[in-house]
């Protein structure tokens, strides 16, 4: 429990300041835009803003999506700097709006656009920030905002609205307070494989390429995304008001549901981020439609279900975005396009289809019909994906395991060939030398045997004087002083190591190299011995180089010598 508590308290260490500032950004988003949830939403205002900027996103993408490469850090930090100008202006001026005036109703909905826009680039920007974070800090990341989040939202839910957009306002332009931090600390964020779990992160690393995978994450994505717009203005299409009680049963569940999810993750279980949040993805909108059918005057007690449903949507798209850009070729905002167009668009289409349509049709079994296949082919399709990606990934590594018992064999063999044709040479060297000393004359064997007797004549005379001598020891030890007592051990290399691990933030991985890589092995010898490629030994050691600030093993041997001074 301690190394968890230790694991988490660093990794918290490493990135509060993209936590912070992603987290003033969506609370302003949402004290803006969605009425700080006094409802599901707000209709025009919330989910057509989106739709809005998720069509200007699918315009972008379609130009600029092919496009390899990143952005230059002085075009993304004056980017982020213009959309937080641009989102505190609109916030102060949604918050002296009033919605009830038909006069000004399309100002207020640019207004809304604008804020989106702006507010969304920001958590771009954000999420850019944990780009190469392993996929237990990209969880902890994502599920931790939104659960201070919520916890902000609620709190400023009981103030006046143009109390909470002057709030709104300041928190976005605190955001501005942690872009130094950010930057000191972007570089911490190092990859750290999750060795045993099936996450995305694992499938991402092999299958960015596979179209048939993107696919199907993306039907499966799309699909809860509609089916949460359909249920965010179940049933006739207008925003669900929420009372005090269900208000407070919504922030509660959506802390339940990701603190478990999160327990799940920090506890290393296997799928959580693949099958498991996808079940419970598809729980939560079952859920929603039964207690709809339950309470058909109380609309309010499935809301508070279907805006928890929302969270786990957001946060695993944020996840999958930190996946993206680690493992992809393009520039990160261009996987963030990516995902608020599936995630976000598809849910403001549906969103504002049952808004506009639903008066035309009026068909609630229809609706209900819809929702659950969309519910059912999206849980399928994206499971049985992820399970044919696992099985994808054990024949692999069975392949893989199998090539380097075949390779261990071969090179067994060809070393008991070489031992074998090393002893007959020895043999037959043996053989020469053999006959060579047969052939000594008598005359050498004559002075061997008079030098034989020279020897043992000097011999008996020094036997008679370590006889003299030892007569003489007595004495001396008497005199001799007492031997002072051994020095004390210092720290073992192991444990050297292992500390050096912990101040650098060294992945387990890069500790087992480091370790062998300082008790002298090669690089070569160091594959071997971790039974990974010699390309791979040389990049963990030049991150590790990286971490530590070092440039040659005898550096890093004095480094670890300190620990024992």
């Amino acid at each position: 429990m301690n190394t968890v508590g230790s694991g988490i308290a660093a990794r918290l260490g490493a990135f509060w300041p993209m936590l912070a500032g992603i987290v003033c950004a969506r609370t302003a988003l949402i004290v803006a835009c969605y009425g700080s949830y006094a409802a599901t939403d707000d209709g025009l205002f919330t989910d057509g803003a989106m739709l809005a900027c998720c069509l200007l996103f699918a315009v972008l993408l379609a130009l600029f999506g092919r496009r390899r490469g990143v952005l230059s850090e002085r075009v993304v930090l004056g980017l982020f700097v213009a959309s937080v100008a641009v989102a505190t202006g609109c916030s102060v001026a949604l918050g002296a709006f009033d919605s009830t005036d038909q006069a000004v109703l399309s100002l207020g909905f640019a207004l809304s656009v604008l804020s989106t826009l702006a507010l969304s680039l920001c958590m771009f920007y954000w999420l850019r920030a944990l780009r190469g974070a392993d996929e237990v800090t990209a969880a902890l990341y994502v599920f931790a905002a939104f659960m201070i989040s919520a916890v902000v939202v609620y709190l400023l839910s009981f103030l006046p609205a143009p109390a909470q957009n002057l709030i709104g306002a300041a928190l976005i332009v605190a955001q501005l307070a942690f872009l130094g931090p950010a930057a000191a600390r972007e570089s911490i964020t190092e990859e750290r494989r999750h060795r045993r779990a099936r996450t995305f992160f694992t499938f991402a690393r092999n299958h960015m390429q596979d179209g048939r995978f993107l696919m199907a994450c993306t039907v499966g994505m799309g699909a809860l995304s509609f089916v949460d717009g359909f249920l965010r203005g179940y049933p006739d299409g207008l925003p669900i008001l929420f009372t005090p009680e269900t208000r407070l049963a919504n922030v509660a569940l959506t802390l339940l549901v990701c603190g478990l999810l999160l327990a799940l993750v920090i506890r290393r279980r296997q799928r959580v981020m693949t099958v498991g949040i996808f079940t419970v993805m598809a729980l939560l909108a079952s859920a929603s439609l039964v207690l709809f059918g339950a309470f058909p005057s109380r609309w309010d007690i499935g809301a508070a279900v279907v805006n928890t449903l929302n969270v786990v949507i957001c946060a695993y798209c944020w996840y999958v975005i930190i996946a993206f850009t680690s493992f992809g070729d393009r520039d990160p905002y261009l996987y963030a396009m990516a995902g608020w167009v599936i995630c976000f668009g598809m849910r403001s289409v549906a969103r504002m289809l049952l808004f506009f349509v639903y008066p035309l049709t009026g068909n609630d079994l229809f609706i209900n019909s819809l929702l659950g296949a969309l519910i059912l082919v999206a849980s399928q399709v994206v499971l049985i994906q992820f399970l044919l990606a696992e099985h994808g990934e054990s024949t692999h590594e069975a392949r893989y395991q199998d090539a380097r018992n075949a390779e261990a064999l071969r090179r067994a063999e060809a070393a008991g060939e070489q031992a074998r044709l090393a002893a007959e040479a020895e043999g037959e060297r043996a053989l020469r030398q053999l006959e060579e000393q047969s052939q000594l004359t008598l005359k050498e064997a004559e002075r061997d045997v008079a030098n034989a007797r020279e020897a043992l004549a000097k011999s008996e005379q020094t036997l008679q004087q370590l006889t003299s001598h030892l007569a003489s020891l007595p004495a001396l030890e008497a005199s001799a002083p007492a031997p002072e007592a051994a020095a004390p051990s210092g720290h073992t290399l192991q444990e050297a190591v292992r500390r050096m691990g912990e101040q650098f933030l060294l992945s387990s991985r890069e500790v087992d190299v480091l370790a062998l890589y300082a008790a002298g092995y090669t690089q070569k010898k160091v594959a071997e011995e971790l039974f990974i490629t010699p390309a791979t030994a040389h990049t963990h050691i030049k991150r590790i180089y990286g971490k530590c600030g070092m440039h040659s093993r005898q550096e890093i041997l004095e480094y670890l010598a300190s620990y024992g001074s």
